[in-house]
């Protein structure tokens, strides 16, 4: 079982962002619902080399998550410090019309900490 706090440590080594994610999605989505709160309940810490717009991204897709699936939402994602306040993030360095795109469909959870991606950034196939 991969955690959410054990997919930071992989992004604090230097490994790619969306593998990370993705691999930690995937994880996710095959556990029940007692292992899912538990991949999420434990807050990353010492990730001083992940980009902050990262650390956000993995705080609001936790966020999502828990909403979408029925649990708790941990308390460790409402921390200031996994909200960007200097510079909205745009996923894909999205410009122009996309740009708008995402910040009409972008989830909740992702708005709250001034991200802006795809509706289904969470979607695998």
């Amino acid at each position: 079982m991969l955690t959410i706090s054990q997919a930071m440590e992989q992004l604090n080594r230097g490994e790619d962002f969306y593998i990370v994610l993705g691999d930690f999605l995937d994880e996710f989505y095959r556990q029940n619902s007692s292992t899912r709160q538990a991949m999420i309940d434990e807050e990353p810490i010492g990730h001083t080399r992940v980009r902050r717009e990262h650390a956000a991204l993995f705080a609001a897709s936790t966020h999502k998550l828990a909403d979408d699936y029925g649990l708790a939402v941990p308390k460790w994602v409402m921390d200031k410090k996994y909200k960007l306040t200097e510079q909205p993030y745009f996923d894909c360095n999205a410009k122009g019309n996309l740009r708008l795109l995402f910040m009409y469909k972008s989830p909740a959870e992702f708005k709250y900490r001034n991200l802006f991606v795809d509706e289904n950034f969470l979607m695998r196939v």
